[in-house]
């Protein structure tokens, strides 16, 4: 099982931004976690949350300022004053820094699917060498993103995100993916009390499974008996072996 950053070592440091992207590495994770929005003018840019108010103070929406506007931002502050300065990245940028052999989950948060293809295939055109060399997952709590990615983008991996159960079929497909589900894995949230015959389905039905965002590591083994993939944590250092 894979230990993943959540939005970088953000226990510790300011979300995604670089100084927690490279904390996660400097601590041995399997992975990092990011967040997308896109901008004014279209660039995939790595943030949580679709208001700048809480990293930045700044009253506005991410999709109403430019790259350029976005970028005079501090997003470390918040954080502490040692962290002052920080800018939000594009996913690009990450792209470019994460190192051989490494993980990166992408999050594509609420964005409107017609404009998320156009703004997603040239980054990943320019990238297709890194994006087959690094595993790239892609993964959305909104379907309709998903089945706009599958479309679009057929030789990515996506998970479906989940927290409630009610957001799967009732009976899971043979394989996956599949018309039911256009997806590789499911993310569950960690609150979740999943059965062992929905986790045994999805495993013989070929799944990816991942939880989010577990930050017990007296946990730990739950998740590797029950065949997970990946384990989101904000606190990395709580479950890398030295």
């Amino acid at each position: 099982m894979q230990i993943i950053a959540h939005r970088g070592a953000s226990g510790t440091a300011p979300e995604n931004t670089f100084a927690a992207f490279h904390r996660a590495w400097e601590l041995g994770a399997d992975g990092i976690e990011t967040d997308i929005h896109l901008s004014a003018d279209g660039v995939p840019i790595c943030i949580h949350d679709a208001e700048l108010k809480r990293l930045t103070g700044v009253r506005a929406r991410v999709d109403s300022l430019t790259l350029a506007e976005l970028k005079q931002l501090d997003v470390g502050r918040w954080k502490g004053e040692h962290f002052a300065g920080e800018r939000i990245p594009t996913l690009e940028e990450v792209l470019k820094t994460v190192p051989f052999g490494k993980t990166l989950l992408i999050e594509v948060k609420d964005v409107p699917p017609r404009k998320l293809s156009p703004s997603l295939a040239p980054v990943l055109k320019r990238h297709s060498e890194l994006l087959a060399t690094r595993r790239v997952l892609f993964m959305s709590f909104f379907p309709d993103l998903l089945w706009e990615m599958q479309s679009s983008f057929p030789d990515l991996t996506q998970l479906l995100l989940a927290e409630k159960l009610s957001r799967l079929p009732a009976k899971i497909p043979q394989r996956l993916p599949c018309d039911a589900l256009p997806v590789h894995g499911i993310g569950f949230s960690h609150k979740l009390e999943i059965p062992a015959a929905t986790t045994d389905a999805l495993l013989a039905a070929g799944s990816i499974l991942a939880v989010w965002t577990e930050n017990d590591p007296d946990r730990k083994s739950t998740w590797i008996d029950r065949e997970f993939d990946y384990l989101i944590t904000d606190h990395p250092e709580r479950f890398v072996i030295p």
